[in-house]
């Protein structure tokens, strides 16, 4: 397994991914990308939430992770719309 930085505002939604891992902020996300196929970790450094869903909304199902805070449980709602 190799662990590779991406410094990118966007997610690839090409690729299929095991699970993303989520830092949410007031204004944007931090994420962490596992890699489904070779579980390669990808990181990206922010990305704001209007980013975050329209990459959900064209990828396959994927599983989030994510810290329990007050902006998780709309978070939630929206991704699993």
């Amino acid at each position: 397994m190799s662990n590779k930085r991406i410094l990118s505002n966007m997610i690839d939604t090409n690729r299929e991914y095991e699970v993303i891992g989520l830092d949410l902020a007031k204004n944007g996300v931090s994420a962490v990308l596992i890699d489904a196929i070779d579980g390669d970790i990808q990181g990206i450094d922010r990305l704001n939430y209007d980013d975050l869903l329209k990459s959900a909304q064209a990828m396959s199902p994927t599983t989030f992770a994510m810290e329990p805070c007050t902006g998780m449980n709309w978070l939630v709602a929206e991704l699993e719309s």
